[in-house]
């Protein structure tokens, strides 16, 4: 098993995983890296918004909140599946190599969590990984049954009151929810590492263990719905050979987004204070569950759909490179808002919510252009490399080669 060269890569998933990061900065930077998920949890007062502020809030509840991240899950899946193809056509065994990327994943995960940010995600979706082993030669109907299960277990555990405060609890000692968040907050203001590792290490933890084990199974059913979706190969020539597919996506995406999309504003109205009964809550959940899937269901067939007219292919393309080199993209983005915001860096106070997407698209912006000159004269980008040296077990030509050299070979 090698890594994917660069001709073999469908332009697709490149762009789909540079739109997903663009989502992922913008969901990172408004709520955890600003410190505004400080006023959420109770540490800082509410604030009252308006005009543009309030307009950035309902844009990212509706539009953004809990796509990116259900779209990389997507992804990840996908890629699996891919690399399980890949390998029955070669006849070459993949167990191996793909624990060994999840060790390696985990490792980047812990490592960022450590140094740079509580908020990484790479370390739970290397535990998750795991879960895909079993299913990887079970039928379709029987992975769908552990989407379905996958669900049903978030919603079951969702619905237990106060059951994320007992494992946590449990874990760090009493009242300690409230302790590690202002632990948390006062060690990103301060100037100590070693202080700040301590508390990321800690709220990593309990974000990563958020709904007891929820968490899990909602990076799982994702995790399975992108397997099909590789094992179907419903992405092969960008997507070209199942466009029926996609249209029909973007029309059942569009229409339960709509009814989910309804009940948010509905709910966040206040519409259903005076009619509340018990199980109102247990349908929301249903409801902003399946709107999840079918949201980021309709983006993705919108840039499959996109992508087979000439024009938009060459200006979606812009993202691709980011799609090539998406760790480093990841990190590199931790880099940047830490620095911006944390007491080791320019210590700066939180910026409205529409200044917030403003700088978001600024420091996105300078990351394609970023990427793009990197790729330019390197065949990975720079993490990517180390992954690669650490999944594969050698060092890959990391230069772009240029027609001498080729020649002199």
């Amino acid at each position: 098993m090698q890594p994917v060269a660069p001709r073999e890569r469908w332009l697709v998933l490149d762009v789909l995983r540079g739109f997903a990061l663009f989502g992922v900065l913008l969901g990172n930077l408004f709520a955890l890296y600003s410190g505004r998920w400080l006023t959420e949890v109770g540490v800082d007062p509410p604030r009252h918004l308006d005009g543009l502020d309030a307009a950035a809030q309902w844009f990212m509840w509706l539009v953004v909140d809990g796509r990116a991240q259900t779209l990389l899950t997507f992804l990840f899946g996908l890629g699996f599946a891919m690399q399980l193809v890949r390998a029955d056509a070669r006849g070459e065994p993949v167990l191996g190599l793909y624990i060994r990327r999840l060790v390696v994943l985990f490792a980047v995960g812990a490592l960022h969590v450590t140094l740079l940010w509580w908020g990484d995600v790479t370390w739970g979706y290397a535990i998750a990984g795991f879960g895909l082993l079993p299913l990887r030669r079970a039928t379709t109907r029987t992975q769908l049954s552990v989407v379905v299960a996958c669900f049903a277990g978030v919603i079951a555990i969702h619905s237990i009151p106060g059951s994320h405060a007992a494992l946590i609890d449990w874990l760090f000692g009493a009242d300690s929810f409230h302790r590690i968040n202002v632990a948390t907050a006062a060690a990103m203001h301060g100037t100590s590492h070693v202080a700040l590792a301590r508390a990321q290490i800690a709220q990593g933890v309990m974000w990563t263990l958020g709904g007891s084990g929820a968490y899990f199974l909602w990076l799982l059913a994702r995790f399975v719905i992108g397997y099909i979706a590789g094992i179907g190969k419903w992405f092969e020539r960008d997507g070209a050979a199942h466009l029926a597919l996609f249209r029909r996506m973007l029309v059942i995406g569009a229409a339960l987004t709509a009814c989910s999309v309804a009940s948010m504003i509905a709910a966040r109205s206040g519409a259903f204070r005076a009619f509340h009964p018990e199980w109102l809550g247990t349908v929301l959940q249903v409801v902003g569950e399946a709107g999840l899937i079918a949201q980021t269901g309709m983006y993705v067939a919108i840039v499959v759909l996109l992508l087979q007219r000439t024009r938009w292919r060459r200006w979606l393309g812009v993202l691709a490179p980011l799609g090539r080199m998406p760790l480093t993209t990841y990190i590199m983005q931790s880099v940047i808002c830490t620095a911006l915001y944390y007491g080791w860096g320019f210590d700066l106070p939180m910026p409205g919510e529409a200044a917030t997407l403003a700088i978001a698209a600024v420091i996105f912006t300078a990351q394609v252009a970023f990427a793009h000159a990197w790729l330019a004269a390197f065949r990975f980008g720079p993490l990517e490399w180390v992954w690669r040296s650490l999944v594969y077990l050698e060092r890959p030509a990391m230069r772009v080669a240029t027609p001498s050299s080729s020649a002199a070979r």
